[in-house]
């Protein structure tokens, strides 16, 4: 479909940003205007405490001015991406991100310089909204290096993340596939089709000709994937850190204990549950040998109900009624105010995404067909956007940006609530059990799957810290060991298993994986309470999402009713996976009896 073509109450209105790109320059000269005026106080904006309090405020409003025009810049290219114009902007903004990085790495340096003074003026109210975000700055005092060294950091970093980009700019090349006969395309976005493919040999065929290319290419993706360790190695050490894992962890002001928490209970307490899940599934299929690349088979019979938007609105605002007149007053807010591109256009940036920022509306980009994966993902984003929303009106622009660690809750809560409706109002076995299978998979790859991948990077890291050389055989025999033991014996390694490690972008990242199954663990503990009418829970819920980014991440969770550091939160995620499944095999073994009968 050509975006000309799409109705315009279906497509967003970047409008409510900048009427026009004359808007953007105007914001531009100031962005620029105010990078010189603090730049200019590089020497002085300590010196009293009206100097500090007018220099951060100024910090901050250049911060979001910047967010701004981004948001502008790349929700345009992501939907016009052939529009040169919008190319410009975004070039634009991403060279005044580099300027506003380098120009101003004195500050938090300065800031630590003068401590003592900093301590002072925190304690009048003056700097009540921006007293949480100083601190943490001041926190960073042990890892700060000196003024000279953090100038090289800062120029270090546009030739950082060589080894992400290189990754990302990698486009390999697929032979095709054959299915009845005929010759299929086969890339990244069609392998998962054919990977539900009810013949063995297409999912055999799809997986092996697309995982081959990484094998193909398996020194580079291992030169580029060791770059990225040693890469965040480096920075550990440098800023006096144990190891990459308390760097990473150190950002989002989480202990080091709540990491390998989570992989414990998924990798150590309940992954008996993920076998019999798997058990489960060779039985369901009927095969003697089950290879990793049937495991995304569908045990039910796919649902072929459609949606249309005003449908997916019904359904959205009947789940979300739970959160009360504001919530669902902001769900009709990004339907009527246009903040949602729906339909997939050519060139337009495929999956989906909430974007936004405290000037602007909490965007929502997605690529909707009518099926319940495009409700789920639109109830998914519009958590978000909910979230965002709510920071933003009920805390000042210093404090509305939450960490990404909090971020998945939001969307997982309203996934989770949405699912369960639909079990709920299932008018049938067969129905119930397709929204089940939908459950126990997204929780699959949440609560088990993003644990195993966190195991490996934490590998990874720990090699690279102690220099540890790796290469292609190193790294795909370490994924495919771990890949054996977290499925158990009911699974058989396809031979490309190892090399399926290079595909996956989230590696080449900084440890995030674990913060999904994080906002998975603490969603299912919110719902289930919600679910039996806890509205001291729905009341807490909503604080937390008004709460923005004003404490630590784990006091925000806390503030949710849901501490991130006590087993109980795990014990009943798991635990409640496990009613799913018990549910879910007794529909499917009654089904199997029904037959048979």
């Amino acid at each position: 479909m050509e975006r000309l073509d799409v109705p315009v109450n279906e497509t967003w209105d970047l409008t409510l940003i900048y009427k026009n790109k004359d808007e953007f320059f105007e914001d531009e000269k100031r962005a620029q205007s105010l990078l010189s005026s603090l730049r200019e106080r590089k020497d002085c904006f300590t010196k009293s405490k009206e100097d500090f309090h007018t220099f951060y405020e100024d910090y901050v409003t250049l911060s979001h001015l910047l967010s701004k025009m981004y948001e502008y810049a790349h929700l345009n290219t992501d939907v016009e991406p052939g529009n040169q114009d919008y190319q410009l902007l975004l070039s634009h903004i991403l060279t005044l991100f580099d300027q506003f990085e380098n120009n101003l790495d004195f500050m938090n340096v300065e800031i630590i310089k003068n401590k003592e003074a900093i301590e002072k003026y925190l304690e009048d109210n003056s700097f009540d909204l921006y007293r949480y975000q100083i601190k943490q700055i001041l926190r960073e005092e042990k890892h700060m290096l000196s003024q000279e060294m953090e100038t090289l950091l800062s120029k270090m970093s546009p030739i950082a993340n060589t080894g992400e980009q290189i990754f990302d700019a990698l486009r390999l090349e697929y032979e095709d596939v054959i299915v009845d006969g005929e010759r299929k395309t086969l890339n990244s976005a069609t392998l998962n089709e054919f990977l539900k493919n009810p013949s063995q040999e297409v999912r055999k065929q799809a997986y092996e000709k697309f995982y081959k290319e990484y094998k193909r290419y398996e020194n580079v993706f291992a030169l580029t994937l060791a770059d990225c360790m040693k890469k965040d190695a480096f920075y550990a050490d440098v800023r006096h850190f144990n190891d990459p894992l308390d760097y990473s962890l150190w950002d989002d002001d989480v202990p080091r204990e709540l990491f390998y928490k989570i992989l414990d209970k998924a990798n150590k307490d309940y992954r008996p549950l993920f076998h019999r899940y798997n058990k489960l599934k060779k039985e369901l299929l009927k095969l003697d040998t089950l290879y990793n690349y049937d495991l995304f088979t569908p045990l039910v019979k796919p649902s072929v109900k459609r949606y249309s938007i005003d449908e997916c609105f019904n359904i959205i605002l009947d789940v979300t009624s739970v959160f009360g007149e504001e919530y669902t007053d902001i769900i009709k807010k990004a339907r009527d105010e246009r903040w949602i591109d729906y339909h997939p256009t050519k060139g337009k940036a495929t999956g989906a995404y909430s974007a936004g920022c405290y000037d602007t509306k909490p965007y929502i980009l997605t690529n909707f067909i009518g099926d319940y994966d495009s409700l789920s993902t639109l109830i998914h984003e519009l958590g978000h956007s909910c979230h965002t929303y709510l920071s933003c009106k009920y805390q000042d622009p210093a404090n509305s940006d939450y960490r990404i660690f909090v971020a998945e809750v939001a969307s997982t809560v309203n996934e989770t609530l949405l699912i369960n409706h639909m079990i709920s109002h299932a008018k049938s076995d067969e129905e119930k059990a397709y929204f089940l299978y939908e459950f126990l998979e997204n929780c699959v790859g949440l609560i088990f799957r993003q644990p195993m991948y966190a195991q490996f990077e934490d590998t990874l890291h720990q090699w690279a810290k102690d220099h540890i050389p790796m290469n292609a055989s190193k790294i795909t025999s370490l994924y495919d060991k771990i890949n054996k033991e977290y499925y158990g014996e009911d699974v058989t390694n396809n031979q490309y298993v190892g090399h399926s490690c290079f595909y996956i972008p989230h590696f080449y990242y900084n440890y995030y994986v674990y913060k999904y199954t994080l906002g998975m663990t603490v969603a299912l503990a919110i719902v289930s309470r919600i679910l039996n009418h806890d509205s001291q829970q729905v009341e807490q819920y909503l604080s937390f999402l008004k709460s923005g980014g004003s404490m630590s991440p784990i006091d925000l969770l806390k503030k949710a009713g849901v501490d991130p550091l006590d087993d109980k939160i795990y014990d009943d995620a798991f635990h409640y996976f496990e009613h799913l499944l018990n549910m879910f095999e007794e529909i499917m073994k009654r089904g199997e009896k029904d037959v048979k009968e």
